[in-house]
């Protein structure tokens, strides 16, 4: 079974392959932590509102987007159970995923660098910091430019 997964302690993505029934298929299990995410709100918005858990989903919905144009076939709600005790800490987190059939070329290198990439931009458009997160690094150095970023104030 393939894997491909970035995690750290802010947020992670992991897909992995499968066959269920004889199909093939692949589950999206992802994650934001919003216990650590939420000093970088400095109080502007509340839990409800924050903008992070909202780009968690619309990561998602643009994974399904990128699903259907390669001719597969998003389910949501039907891979839970296949995601628990992903997180890679106890503290706080939302989370999202997804159940791909029929996935052809996608790949779940594809799907986790499209992920990352998608929620990078996102948390580099609510940070009040001119300082801004690469996307192209390993989660451990991503995991480094995001504490400063939110360290409570």
């Amino acid at each position: 079974m393939k894997t491909s997964e970035f995690k750290n302690d802010y947020l992670y993505f992991v897909v992995k392959a499968d066959n269920v029934d004889g199909r093939e298929v692949l589950t999206y299990c992802s994650g934001i932590n919003v216990t650590r995410f939420l000093p970088m709100m400095r109080g502007r918005l509340g839990l409800g509102s924050n903008p992070l858990v909202s780009g968690l989903q619309l990561v998602k919905y643009d994974i399904c987007t990128l699903a259907h144009s390669r001719g597969a076939v998003p389910n949501d709600h039907h891979s839970r159970k296949a995601c628990a005790g992903t997180a890679p800490t106890s503290e706080g987190w939302f989370t999202e995923t997804l159940l791909i059939e029929n996935p052809g070329s996608l790949s779940p290198e594809e799907i986790v660098s499209f992920a990352v990439k998608g929620m990078i931009r996102r948390i580099n458009a609510t940070s009040l910091s001119v300082s801004k997160v690469p996307y192209d690094l390993p989660p451990a150095e991503i995991q480094r430019h995001l504490e400063p970023l939110c360290a409570a104030a």
